[in-house]
């Protein structure tokens, strides 16, 4: 008789136990720190050395296995990386490739991405060892920080509130503008209102920061005539 009763309270026990967990871990408030890509777990480092690379997080102690994760060649980091995104999981990165200059030295060259190499750039580091404790991160994020020369906008009261020149020349390569900030500020949300931005919201999600006055103060108005 007992067992009778037990089989219905268990199931009814189960049924609210898993609407418990569908309501508190499906609210906005539980899902909003994957709008925050500053968290502590996010990995903030990649380094090449050879084929492989190695995903480190410098807030968390080093741990073999854990933090580097390891990864044999670029298209295992891909498919990570993939993974990541498709979670609504966006860390900033900074990739050093670990290389050599004309001295033999083993350096870190501080690379835009690892499918945009940009052999050029000179070297970042002039060690190999503990790149990432040798430079604080926020030169490590921001490397060689600049601001625009822009002549379109530097002869006040001209100009003013104008957007920034296109620059053609690329002369700001190697080096991180405001503009750069602005962006990487972008790439950290889950959703970005950019339509140049890989993590775009679309459309509909611009369209109603538009309608709610986030880009109030902004507006162009086009004389029809």
């Amino acid at each position: 008789m007992l067992f009778t009763y037990a089989i219905p309270i268990l199931i009814i026990v189960a049924f609210l136990s898993g609407l418990y967990f569908c309501v508190k871990y499906s609210s906005p408030r539980s899902l909003e720190g994957l709008t925050n890509m500053s968290q502590p777990r996010c990995p903030n480092i990649l380094v090449q050395k050879g084929l492989k690379y190695y995903l480190h997080n410098s807030k968390l102690a080093k741990v073999p296995g854990v933090n580097p994760i390891e990864f044999a060649n670029l298209e295992e980091y891909v498919e990570f990386l993939d993974w990541q995104r498709s979670q609504g999981i966006r860390c900033p990165v900074l990739y050093l490739q670990h290389t050599y200059d004309a001295q033999g030295d083993a350096v870190y060259k501080v690379r835009p991405g690892v499918t945009e190499m940009q052999g050029g750039l000179p070297p970042t580091s002039t060690t190999a060892k503990n790149a990432s404790n040798q430079l604080p991160m926020s030169s490590l994020q921001n490397p060689n920080p600049t601001l625009l020369v822009d002549a379109t906008r530097d002869d006040p009261p001209y100009n003013t509130n104008s957007v920034p020149a296109y620059d053609a020349s690329s002369h700001y390569v190697g080096t991180t503008t405001p503009l750069d900030a602005m962006n990487q500020a972008q790439e950290n949300l889950l959703h970005s209102p950019d339509p140049m931005s890989d993590n775009w919201g679309g459309a509909d999600y611009t369209q109603k920061l538009v309608d709610s006055g986030y880009y109030k103060g902004n507006e162009v108005s086009i004389l029809v005539q």
